[in-house]
């Protein structure tokens, strides 16, 4: 799957990799993003498949809705951290939800970590336990 991944990647220009990314940061779908910058949806996805620059008006209010300069959609990813990186292959979903946490009272994002290390240990057992069951 990772293949695949890269290679959809490898033929999309700078300006498409930086706006899937600063859009995933952002925590926006690509109707999110439609809605905040006025920009069709269509118009987004065909900026993140196919166009490699669009015209300077549509670099700016892109940038705008997402809160970031405009030079940072042009920018070479090859300047991109990891952590960037990382946090690009996030999901919409996922960054809203840890928005969501992160709002929670101390309390209560203490008791979500506790549970959730529960529900990530059991997982892991069972991985153990799956793994160990396949080789005898």
């Amino acid at each position: 799957m990772d293949c695949i991944f890269l290679y959809m990647m490898k033929d999309r220009s700078i300006f498409a990799l930086n706006l899937i990314r600063y859009r995933k940061r952002r925590g926006y779908s690509q109707g999110d993003l439609s809605i905040a910058s006025n920009i069709s949806r269509r118009m987004i996805a065909h900026y993140e498949t196919h166009a490699t620059v669009p015209p300077i008006k549509k670099i700016e209010t892109l940038a705008k809705a997402l809160g970031i300069k405009p030079s940072q959609l042009l920018e070479d990813a090859t300047n991109v951290s990891q952590t960037d990186t990382l946090l690009s292959d996030i999901d919409s979903r996922s960054i809203k939800k840890l928005k969501d946490i992160l709002s929670l009272p101390t309390e209560d994002r203490s008791d979500l970590y506790r549970m959730l290390n529960k529900l990530l240990r059991k997982n892991q057992l069972e991985q153990e336990r799956l793994s160990h069951k396949q080789l005898y």
